[in-house]
């Protein structure tokens, strides 16, 4: 894989090198801001897509809604570590940005890192018959199984090579693609998830095979849409990228950067999953508002991952020429971008707490013990809005694995206290402590990428 800084730069590109170099804060602002806003709405379309198909599981037989949440958990993390590991590929992707040939073989290692975590994952989930049963798995919930594992486990390899493409677009600036991508895929899940489930018209109800065929066959669209806008409209255009046998030293460079990347969602993950046991163990209402304030903090959250990825290619950029200064600014102008929308997001929230928590929930107690936490919300999703620039600018330098100690630290450590501070203090307690992780990941996060950062 050819870097950048080994090539010698011909007169215009050093201009465009230079160019870079002067941007202003105020520029770089507006140019990470502008590349995040389509990114933030493709986020909220793919969520909406899958609220319409839990929702209309919902209105499906048990089983089928049971079943569907195994898979899920472990169709959620696979996916996760995926697009961790294929946003490794995102600053080589970057600093390849205006040399087609360099480009071509990045991608190429990008799609042979794509096919096999996605085979991995794919295969796991398509085994889940063979080893759930051992698990203890309900018998009603194994029954309702079906095909579903096949569809979603082929799904999940689709998923991961439509991850490449998306990362290359990100890479190249293009959001505005994924944003309209993103949007096909919604529609289409939208449009057939109802009529394959339910049944409508010429369709017949398959239940939960109808939710899997639904997600296969949008995955697959938006993975043959994406491959055309990425080889058909950016500066891969008339050059071959095909495969050609795998040049493992380019794709295990990418694997290096990517996997803390994707380790860092799996132990957030994996933590919330602790403190949503420990929470079920309190009680059942508690366990109600956890789980409303966990969506809360979800939705407050998006904005800053737009912006987060946003950043990374103008870092990596920055990186490649050895600016210091840029990568830095690059860092200040996503908490430029992030923190306002965030902190006025959280700002809404404190001060609608009443209608806000009435909309979510009917039970007056659930909305109370939410509500009576709104604050603790707020200093949970500030706080990870602004440990996301910093890392994401470690990935931009190539170094992410500073984040993955972090999170392994600071979640770690919540996830053992889990138990026993739900124990003694309920939602409250877990809550303040969950807030006191993030505040640390903060002061890791910063800390790490100034340490690194000084190295460029």
């Amino acid at each position: 894989m050819t870097d950048v800084r080994s090539a010698p730069a011909t007169e215009p590109e050093e201009r465009r090198r230079a160019t870079e170099a002067r941007l202003s804060l105020a520029r770089q602002t507006g140019r990470i801001a502008g590349r995040a806003l389509p990114l933030y709405l493709s986020m909220l379309a793919t969520t909406l897509g899958s609220m319409v198909t839990a929702a209309v599981l919902g209105r499906t037989d048990t089983g089928d809604l049971a079943a569907h949440a195994l898979i899920i958990s472990l169709v959620n993390p696979l996916l996760m570590v995926a697009q961790g590991c294929l946003r490794g590929a995102m600053p080589f992707v970057a600093e390849n940005d205006r040399d087609p040939a360099a480009l071509a073989r990045v991608v190429r290692d990008g799609t042979w890192l794509a096919l096999c975590t996605g085979l991995l994952g794919g295969c796991l989930v398509a085994s889940i018959p063979l080893w759930a049963p051992p698990l203890g798995v309900a018998a009603p919930t194994l029954a309702a199984l079906g095909p579903s594992p096949l569809l979603m486990g082929t799904f999940v390899a689709v998923a991961s090579m439509r991850s490449s493409t998306d990362i290359l677009l990100i890479g190249l600036g293009r959001t505005r693609t994924v944003l309209a991508l993103s949007l096909v895929s919604t529609a289409l899940t939208v449009t057939l998830t109802p009529a394959l489930v339910l049944g409508a018209g010429p369709f017949p109800a398959l239940g939960l095979s109808g939710a899997g065929a639904t997600m296969l066959f949008q995955g697959t669209v938006g993975l043959v849409l994406g491959l055309y806008a990425s080889r058909r409209r950016t500066l891969l255009r008339g050059r071959r990228v095909g495969w050609g046998p795998p040049a493992w030293p380019g794709v295990w460079r990418i694997a290096r950067v990517g996997l803390p990347s994707g380790a860092t969602l799996v132990i957030k993950f994996g933590a919330m999953s602790v403190l949503a046991v420990a929470v079920a163990r309190v009680s059942a209402q508690e366990a109600a508002a956890h789980q409303l304030l966990v969506v809360v903090a979800t939705f407050a959250f998006l904005p800053a991952a737009a912006v987060g990825q946003s950043l990374v290619p103008s870092a990596a950029r920055a990186a490649a020429r050895r600016d210091r200064t840029g990568v830095r600014r690059a860092v200040l102008a996503g908490y430029a971008v992030a923190v306002p929308v965030v902190a006025g997001s959280a700002a809404v929230l404190w001060t609608t707490a009443g209608p806000l928590v009435g909309l979510l929930t009917s039970d007056p107690r659930v909305g109370a013990t939410a509500a009576a936490l709104l604050p603790v919300l707020c200093v949970v999703v500030v706080a990870d809005a602004l440990q996301v620039p910093p890392g994401m600018g470690l990935l931009g330098i190539k170094h992410p694995r500073p984040s993955m100690y972090a999170f392994a630290v600071c979640y770690g450590a919540l996830a053992l206290a889990a138990l026993p501070l739900a124990r003694i203090g309920g939602l409250p307690l877990l809550w303040g402590a969950y807030a006191t992780t993030t505040c640390g990941l903060v002061v890791a996060q910063a800390t790490a990428f100034r340490l690194r950062s000084a190295r460029v």
